[in-house]
């Protein structure tokens, strides 16, 4: 799928949107760690420098006081001498660093000695000193353990979440035998540990949170994304065939199918409407033409008829020559009401040339130049001699004009003007026959062009539905305009002819137009 139609469809602009919301929180939280953590790693830092400068000068102060005189001396003396230097040394050193303790394990004797405070600040009975040291020991006694084993200076974070602190801890040594462990210890503070916790949950349950919403957007807007291809696939099927309906559907998707179902049955009613209009509208035309046509062969007949009734009486009556000559009239006017049906029913060949509609019209009007001032109509015509060219049966069109020009006259008994004009550009010429009679009801109108309609004394109402259907058969279109007593306008409009048009009908050996 090409990549811009992609971006218009739901599936691609819906995540796509949800990202960019969600991708500012999910930076500021990514920030938000890796600035914590450098935080609390610069926090710890410090400690460590600091209890590592304080138990260096432990360690340096100490191992010079005690140079050469513990490493051979019994387990209970060697206990004696280092807690007794531990304690000149170390209780100055927790003065100046309040807050920090420092310690001392004996491993020959299993002992443990400490100096300052990180939570009491008063003096002990002997019974909590003593709990007080086993507790230290307890907690300081896995960090003593891997400094004994590794010979190694030993950092890190003990203690339980809720009251961890920061030790140091060095091996001391005299005379190149592992003697004691001295370190130094100094509590977080409570409300540093507590924070720091606060903030790892809530980072943790924050991205789970996210993680669920994603997973939650990315579900529903699937379910959405999934109903409306259903139904577009459904109105794709429904375009194609107005019997299908869409699929029921859960939520507000299925009030819409519901709802574009229920506009499918309404438009599957109207067509059938629709239908059954047509279907009445034909056979209310076909009935008129019935009507028009019996109408217009009766009263022939009936003189027939008569003339025939009148000669059987009286053979050798004078004028038989006159009672001929009234059949023959009559059975003119039968052949000729009969000829234009066959003609209006079924359109001739007719013969294709490239016309000038001015040259036509000019035609047309020189012809009936008599009957004008027999009615007493003044012809106003412009038509421009340059007028576009258009392709079509010369005659066939001139036997419209005429007709429009005869229907124009004949709605003018008392004489008026009959204004036509002539105009056109690249696609189109149009020519109006405008007249000031008594101008035609908007009922008739919708019914001028049907065959055998009309509003005139003695007209057969074949004319207008002929004019029609050679104007269409041209490619072209009649208009028309009315007001009731101000007169009507008949507009034929002719499509341009193109420039490869035939200059005659049967030129260049090219074959007639076929039939219209």
């Amino acid at each position: 799928m090409p990549l811009f139609a992609l971006r218009r469809r739901l599936s691609f602009q819906i995540p796509l949107i949800i990202g960019a919301i969600l991708v500012v929180p999910i930076l500021v939280m990514l920030y938000d760690l890796a600035f914590a953590s450098k935080t609390d790693e610069i926090t710890l830092v410090n400690k460590e420098e600091r209890l590592a400068t304080i138990v260096r000068i432990l360690a340096t102060d100490l191992g010079e006081r005690i140079e050469g005189q513990v490493r051979d001396l019994p387990a209970s003396s060697q206990a004696a001498v280092l807690s007794e230097n531990f304690t000149a040394v170390a209780s100055p050193l927790a003065r100046e660093h309040p807050g920090v303790r420092l310690g001392l394990y004996v491993p020959a004797s299993d002992q443990i000695f400490a100096e300052g405070f990180l939570h009491e600040y008063r003096r002990l009975t002997p019974t909590e000193e003593r709990e007080r040291e086993q507790r230290i020991y307890r907690e300081a006694s896995s960090g003593i353990t891997a400094v004994l084993g590794s010979g190694e200076p030993l950092a890190r974070l003990a203690g339980n979440p809720d009251d961890q602190f920061f030790e140091h801890l060095v091996p001391l040594y005299d005379g190149g035998k592992l003697v004691a462990v001295v370190w130094a210890e100094e509590r977080l503070n409570p409300i540093f540990t507590q924070s720091r916790n606060f903030r790892m949950v809530t980072r943790y349950f924050s991205l789970f949170s996210f993680f669920l919403g994603a997973v939650g957007t990315l579900f529903v807007v699937n379910n959405f994304v999934r109903r409306v291809g259903q139904i577009r696939s459904g109105l794709e099927h429904m375009e194609r065939n107005i019997h299908v309906r869409l699929p029921a559907m859960p939520g507000e998707m299925g009030q819409i199918s519901l709802a574009i179902n229920k506009m499918a049955s309404a438009l599957e009613e109207k067509e059938r409407l629709e239908e059954r209009l047509r279907r009445a509208e034909n056979l209310a035309a076909l009935g008129r033409l019935v009507t028009g046509l019996a109408h217009e062969l009766r009263n022939p007949i009936g003189i027939i008829k008569a003339t025939v009734q009148v000669m059987e009486k009286d053979p050798g009556v004078a004028g038989v020559e006159e009672y001929a000559a009234v059949v023959k009239e009559q059975v003119n006017r039968q052949n000729r009401v009969l000829t234009e049906l066959l003609e209006f029913g079924r359109p001739s060949r007719g013969v294709i040339l490239r016309l000038n509609p001015a040259d036509l019209l000019r035609s047309v009007l020189t012809f009936t130049e008599s009957l004008f001032r027999q009615n007493r109509v003044a012809l106003e015509l412009h038509a421009p001699a340059d007028l576009p060219a258009i392709q079509g049966d010369g005659e066939k069109l001139k036997q419209v004009f005429v007709n429009l020009v005869l229907n124009a006259v004949q709605a003018m008994p008392d004489g008026g003007t009959l204004r036509v004009v002539a105009c056109g550009d690249r696609e189109w010429v149009s020519i109006s026959f405008q007249d000031t009679g008594r101008g035609i009801h908007a009922v008739d109108i919708g019914h001028i062009f049907d065959p055998y309609y009309t509003t005139r004394d003695g007209g057969h109402g074949l004319g207008l539905a002929i004019s029609h259907q050679i104007i269409e058969m041209h490619g072209g279109r009649i208009e028309v305009e009315s007001e009731p007593g101000k007169g009507a306008t008949f507009t034929v409009v002719l499509p341009v002819a193109g420039e490869e048009s035939p200059e005659r009908g049967e030129a260049g050996g090219g074959s007639p137009h076929p039939d219209y």
